[in-house]
């Protein structure tokens, strides 16, 4: 999950992203149907996470370094958080980084691409880790426009490959997660907000 309007940073892949703003009034039909139930639109910028032109195996690196990035990321800003329950919760987010990356790892190794974190993934989640600082609606508020793009990018992967459509499915449901997790926590609903996470399959 990337912070604030760093969006490049949590879910980059080994190939850096075309540098183009991008309104969610953007993205596809399904996405903006997904957005709209239970909060606005944003209509700040953010950098476009993929391009439908991109290849397959971009895609799977950019999904897989990325779960690599959200792991590093949400662990970081978890010990820089003096609240406890917060500190837990971030430490949650980071468990299902890591849950997601290892549940997607046997479909890379089949297309033959690498499984090993990127060290540039890695250096990016360092750098962003100073978000823990940020007040906590704010850090949350960036999930929402986020998870829209990468939602689609992983619906994308499924359309290029059927046969994948599990890992492609997992992907998504992780995504939706983080993003009703952010809401209810926006709303003040936080002995619920990690409910969709916990009921996630692969974090049983």
């Amino acid at each position: 999950m990337a912070m604030l309007d760093t969006t490049d940073a949590r879910k980059k892949g080994l190939e850096q992203p075309s540098r183009r703003g991008l309104r969610l009034g953007h993205m596809t039909e399904a996405d903006a149907a997904i957005d709209t139930a239970g909060s606005e639109q944003s209509t700040q910028e953010f950098q476009q996470i993929f391009s439908p032109d991109d290849p397959l195996d971009v895609l799977w690196i950019k999904a897989y370094q990325g779960e690599v990035l959200g792991e590093a990321l949400f662990g970081r800003i978890a010990d820089q958080l003096d609240d406890e329950e917060r500190k837990a919760k971030m430490r949650a987010l980071a468990t299902l980084e890591r849950r997601t990356k290892e549940s997607i790892a046997p479909a890379l190794e089949r297309a033959g691409l690498s499984t090993e974190p990127d060290p540039e993934s890695l250096a990016t989640a360092e750098a962003l880790s100073g978000a823990a600082s940020t007040p906590w609606k704010d850090l949350l508020g960036t999930f929402e426009p986020i998870t829209s793009q990468f939602c689609a990018m992983y619906r994308r992967i499924g359309e290029l490959d059927p046969s994948e459509s599990e890992a492609s499915e997992l992907l998504v449901a992780h995504e939706l997660a983080l993003r009703d997790f952010a809401r209810a926590e926006i709303a003040g609903d936080t002995t619920t907000s990690l409910d969709r996470i916990n009921a996630l399959a692969h974090m049983q």
